[in-house]
């Protein structure tokens, strides 16, 4: 019993040497197997970093396009408002963390010093982040209990021949109320808005003799981790006399964008991988090239193909190892650079990068040590030692 342990050990020790010896004697080749998984395994960690991580920073970077979500009064209802205080509380019920910017709207006819015009009452903070897309000459109105200042849409200035800081008067020819107004901001939309003028919805109520009322509510919502259809009925369930609905065609653009982003990064992972085995294989024949004379007296001594095959996958695995846990720190600062490039944020760390780069690295690796094995396993002793 004690001979076999000792045989065993001497072989164990055996084993660690010709292990070490092999790593330390090809430094070239190892370094090559070793930068080659590493650089494989950091486009992987940065890929799949950024991929966990960009349906949240893509859902929310697309918001900046508009709004995907509209509550307004029922289809069916004889009017065509809804109490404020009902939409707010509608608005209150989407998570704060998803809710990029909403706004309430009132619309309704009055005239300027040169015409008519369509006056919309909104909610000034809201509606910037709603629509962050707008170009505005001058500034946006900052505070919704600004009364005094109004913005206006280029087409509409054009032909009131407003510019910034000039004032209008706004008429309602039903109630004959009147307020002067200072244009603080003109808006460039490429929509109707541009035909627009705006005010506060405070204001807006008593010009057009609706206080309280809007006729319906934007919203931009982050669908990324939203059941926004789940949402809808939740809002519609305790307020009956709403219709709440996301905006299919905006929402569906979302996702098919994001589908088609995580798509193409999974294609250029595979490619990667593929790159990387076809590198690792290369470099590992011509290792085994090498190492023909000492496989072969290695065979003449006593081993057997099963130690040939274990020494050679232990080395794949032992550079392999080290390749890709260096491969995990670069790609993860690589990430970091992506993220700021692309989203102006840094990419948080998730467990599941770990074995998403682990698994197929070293699976890429051990497949690329297949072809090698098998030619060490085919050398004939007699054959090598005789230098045949």
């Amino acid at each position: 019993m004690a001979d076999v342990k000792d045989s065993s050990m001497t072989r164990g020790r055996m084993f660690l040497l010709i292990l070490f010896k092999s790593l330390k004697v090809r430094k070239n080749r190892v370094s090559i197997t070793f930068f080659s998984i590493m650089i494989g395994a950091a486009i992987i960690t940065a890929l799949s970093s950024v991929y966990f991580d960009i349906s949240a920073k893509m859902s929310r970077e697309l918001r900046a396009y508009g709004a995907n979500f509209f509550i307004g009064p029922k289809v069916t209802s004889v009017s065509r408002t809804a109490e404020a205080g009902i939409i707010k509380e509608s608005v209150a019920m989407v998570p704060s963390d998803k809710l990029i910017g909403a706004s309430p709207y009132i619309y309704g006819v009055v005239r300027l010093d040169l015409g008519n015009a369509v006056l919309a009452g909104v909610d000034f903070v809201g509606l910037k982040k709603l629509s962050p897309y707008w170009q505005v000459e001058g500034k946006w109105i900052s505070v919704d209990f600004d009364e005094d200042s109004c913005m206006i849409g280029k087409t509409l200035a054009k032909n009131m021949e407003l510019k910034v800081g000039d004032s209008v008067n706004v008429i309602r020819n039903e109630s004959g109320f009147q307020k002067s107004l200072t244009v603080k901001g003109i808006a460039e939309t490429g929509q109707a808005e541009d035909e627009q003028i705006f005010v506060n919805l405070a204001l807006a109520g008593r010009i057009l003799g609706q206080q309280g009322k809007v006729n319906h509510a934007m919203l931009s919502i982050v669908t990324e981790g939203t059941d926004i259809d789940a949402l809808a009925k939740s809002m519609e369930a305790k307020f009956p006399e709403l219709d709440a609905k996301p905006i299919r065609k905006v929402s569906h653009s979302d996702g098919r964008i994001l589908d088609k982003i995580k798509g193409l990064m999974a294609i250029i992972a595979v490619i990667i991988l593929t790159v990387t085995t076809l590198c690792v294989m290369t470099t590992l024949i011509a290792i085994v090239s090498e190492r023909t004379r000492e496989i072969g007296l290695m065979k003449a001594i006593g081993a057997d193909d099963r130690d040939i095959v274990r020494q050679f996958l232990s080395e794949t695995l032992t550079i392999g190892l080290a390749g890709v846990t260096a491969g995990m720190v670069v790609g993860f600062l690589l990430a970091q650079l992506l993220g700021q490039a692309v989203f102006g944020s840094f990419i948080s760390f998730r467990m599941i990068v770990l074995p998403v780069t682990l698994i197929p690295s070293i699976a890429a690796s051990l497949l690329a040590a297949a072809l090698p094995v098998r030619m060490a396993v085919r050398v004939v002793p007699a054959q090598v030692l005789k230098e045949e």
